[in-house]
């Protein structure tokens, strides 16, 4: 398996503590748009990281 490179990582990073921030903000009871907007920049970030990985065409 590849080394991660430093964008896939910082967006690894990202999308984990989007998902945290996901989590937090349903138990926290917070309006459903803000936990939308927070699973969508989850979902985007692990698609970023997919997307810039070494060798992809």
């Amino acid at each position: 398996m590849a080394k991660p490179t430093p964008l896939q990582f910082r967006n690894i990073l990202v999308a984990v503590l989007a998902a945290a921030g996901f989590v937090w903000s349903m138990v926290v009871g917070l309006p459903w748009w803000v936990s939308a907007i927070v699973g969508c920049a989850c979902v985007l970030s692990l698609a970023s990281a997919y997307l810039n990985r070494p060798g992809a065409d």
